[in-house]
């Protein structure tokens, strides 16, 4: 027997699972996007997104899992409005408070604590909609908790339908640990994250939510300081939000569930055939099928006037935010990183 032959049923295997979890990754974004926008939702593209986080976060998801994701969602959305209701009449001091919970975070991901994730998006986001509007907030608080029990219940399903391989291996998941100081990778985070806090906070855009998400994906990814992964990430981006653009015109031009369900079906696995490939590149389609949710998700929004127009101009705001933050997080990244090295002007 040949060596090929010998290895042909572990390729076939691997194989086999790569395009299950393209299928999941695919199915959980059309059907969270669709039944996300079919409620009237604000933000149609949290279900998705949680549910695209959690399956490429390894190769089996449990019941424990969930519970304690969907609870610590809830946790952190309550703690949220708490400090936006007692502080949200002295902007400094929310600021500041802010940044110490959003410091905490990033360096219990620094150190490996994955759960921070779900913490850093509700104290980012829910107070800095709470100091424009509480009812936003409180709307946006049930989008967060809701998405998160509709994300696990897409994750399962999605497990249920394209099974995983008996005894296949975990996928390998890049580490959000740092090299260096696990306190100078969060000091460095936490730079990038608060300066569109407290730029959105001045001035209340109605893009701020949706830029600070994607900022968070991006400041998830342990790499992005590398000067190619940065630029790997941003076309990544790009390329989310330019397929997320032909999504839109897709779908206005046939408005139809059906339609926008196939319309996320195509693309969902565009993205994730690439996403289940691995590689050095997979984190940034992962980038962009993130972007293209967020894209879409802004642009079936209920938009004021000119909807094309406004859709186009929030398109440039979220790519624009993205490229600042990847370029941002490379300069702090590199700054926090390097504490003897000098900068020679």
């Amino acid at each position: 027997m040949s060596a090929r032959d010998a290895t042909s049923p572990i390729e076939a295997e691997s194989l086999g699972e790569e395009h299950k979890l393209a299928f999941r990754l695919a199915f959980s974004a059309a059907f969270g996007f669709t039944i996300g926008h079919l409620l009237g939702w604000d933000f149609p593209f949290l279900p998705p997104l949680f549910a695209v986080q959690l399956l490429t976060g390894g190769n089996s998801f449990s019941i424990k899992q969930a519970v304690g994701f969907v609870l610590l969602m809830t946790a952190g959305c309550a703690l949220s409005i708490l400090i936006a209701q007692a502080f949200i009449e002295t902007p400094l001091i929310l600021i500041l408070v802010i940044a110490l919970l959003v410091f905490l975070s990033f360096l219990m991901l620094a150190r490996g604590v994955s759960i921070a994730n779900v913490v850093l998006i509700t104290v980012s986001i829910v107070p800095l909609t709470a100091a424009t509007s509480l009812d936003s907030a409180y709307a946006l608080v049930n989008n967060l908790i809701a998405g998160s029990i509709l994300a696990v219940l897409l994750v399962f399903l999605a497990y249920a339908i394209f099974p995983a391989q008996a005894g296949s291996n975990e996928r390998e998941t890049a580490s959000a640990t740092a090299e260096g100081s696990p306190v100078r990778a969060a000091l460095a985070d936490t730079t990038v994250l608060l300066s569109l806090v407290i730029l959105f906070l001045l001035s209340g855009s109605p893009v701020s939510i949706v830029v600070l998400i994607t900022a968070l994906t991006i400041l998830r990814l342990p790499d992005v300081a590398r000067y190619g992964a940065a630029w790997a990430y941003f076309m990544g981006n790009l390329t989310g939000g330019l397929a997320a653009s032909v999504a839109y015109f897709l779908v206005t031009w046939l408005p139809s569930p059906v339609f926008l369900l196939l319309v996320g079906l195509l693309f969902g696995l565009v993205f994730g055939a690439k996403i289940a490939k691995g590689g050095q590149l997979a984190s940034a389609y992962g980038v962009g099928l993130v972007t293209f949710l967020i894209v879409l998700g802004i642009g079936l929004a209920p938009l004021p006037g000119d909807s094309g127009t406004v859709f186009i101009e929030r398109v440039l705001n979220v790519v624009i935010a993205a490229a600042y933050t990847i370029g941002i997080a490379s300069v702090t990244r590199w700054l926090f990183s390097a504490p003897n090295q000098s900068v020679t002007l």
